[in-house]
């Protein structure tokens, strides 16, 4: 759960220097969720030998690698955990070595669509300039807003139970698998699902907002929160990944104990709202009447349960996407920071990053010759070849 970029990226580069010259370990580790950092940390074993965990023929009595994640594991946080670690070439990068991430974006059904979310959420799908999905990021020398998205659906985070009335309380999960993302890219595409599910849009919006030629200006709406969402894999090729059974065992109790501790929260608080079921409300707005129901029959019943997941507050009369004020667009934004000095002006059609992966494989160049990384990518400058491999919404 590597949750904070400032701190992801302090974990880019590090080597751990107990003796003079000790033979140096390129590896990664995986935290949970199966988000990856890369370092280099001191090896246990003679320079020279197979850096694998598993010596070769001839090791001397004694000799054993460290076991990294047992010591990281001992100083880290209770919501970060090492899981296992793999040893790499030193050209390796976590970051930009990897070939496609999967996010989740979790959240209760309460009175939504999930279905026609479903169904939205395949036209996300294929090679699309999600200019309007995402935060521009052209201060950080970022044009180029094509990526690809190999799936994307919403789906129950348990099976069972899809027939008959919804269960309010029943959680959903948006989950949705791409080689590269934009700065805040998921949350804005989750904040189109919601309006959705909630039947304020259709799924056609979606195809209207990724056709830039017709529209090359986002509307203006607020994002998905960030707390639901996680980075869920990493695909990385060719890695062999050493787990240690103590660590593993170690993890699965602690994880055991924090759901213990969360279920308990959590069923305490459906107890308080089954409480609140039983109270009797008038049925009436005049306050001389003096019929009675029991607020968990009233129709139709609440369901707030996803009111706080969009920022800023809700208006009361709904506006259409298409039809609300638009933010700056592309073009103007790039004059505004090259007037500023900020990023060069920018080169011709295939020389100004025309490639799906740009944002994860070069580095951004501003003004002066500067690099940089946009915000939400690991806010990492470039140090190669230890990069993070958590991009961040």
């Amino acid at each position: 759960m590597l949750r904070d970029p400032e701190f992801i990226s302090q974990w880019c580069r590090k080597t751990w220097l107990d003796t003079p010259n000790p033979p140096i370990c390129h590896l990664i580790l995986a935290s949970l969720l199966v988000q990856v950092i890369s370092l280099d940390l001191r090896s246990n074993l003679a320079e020279g030998k197979k850096l694998n965990g598993h010596d070769s023929e001839g090791k001397s009595e004694g000799e054993e690698e460290l076991r990294y994640t047992h010591i990281l594991n001992r100083v880290l946080p209770p919501d970060i955990r090492a899981l296992a670690w793999a040893p790499v070439e030193p050209d390796f990068s976590a970051r930009f070595s990897c070939l496609q991430r999967t996010y989740r974006y979790f959240f209760p059904c309460a009175d939504l669509d999930v279905a026609l979310m479903d169904a939205a959420a395949q036209r996300y799908v294929g090679t699309h300039d999600f200019r309007n999905l995402c935060k521009m990021d052209v201060a950080n020398g970022v044009v180029n807003f094509q990526r690809t998205i190999l799936s994307a659906g919403v789906t129950w985070v348990e099976r069972g139970g899809e027939t008959g009335p919804q269960d309010p309380f029943r959680l959903c999960q948006f989950e949705v698998t791409g080689q590269a993302f934009l700065y805040h890219q998921v949350r804005c595409m989750m904040a189109i699902l919601f309006l959705i599910g909630q039947r304020m849009e259709r799924p056609e919006i979606i195809d209207e907002l990724l056709d830039v030629e017709k529209n090359p200006q986002k509307p203006q709406y607020s994002m998905a929160v960030e707390f639901p969402l996680v980075l869920y894999d990493c695909a990385f090729e060719n890695l062999q990944w050493l787990y240690d059974r103590e660590v593993q065992e170690f993890n699965v109790t602690h994880l055991q104990q924090l759901w213990a501790n969360h279920a308990v929260k959590t069923q305490v608080l459906r107890n308080m709202l089954g409480g609140l079921d039983a109270a009797p409300v008038a049925t009436g707005e005049s306050p001389g009447n003096s019929t009675t129901v029991l607020w968990g029959e009233t129709k139709p019943p609440l369901c707030s349960q996803v009111s706080s997941f969009v920022e800023g507050v809700q208006a009361r009369t709904y506006k259409p996407l298409l039809a609300r004020p638009k933010c700056q667009g592309l073009e103007a934004r790039i004059r505004h920071f090259v007037r500023r000095g900020r990023i060069e002006p920018p080169r011709g059609p295939g020389q100004a990053g025309d490639t799906d992966e740009d944002k994860d494989q070069q580095p951004l160049e501003t003004k002066g010759g500067h690099r940089r990384h946009a915000p939400g990518n690991g806010g990492a400058t470039q140090q190669p070849p230890k990069r993070v491999c958590v991009d961040m919404e």
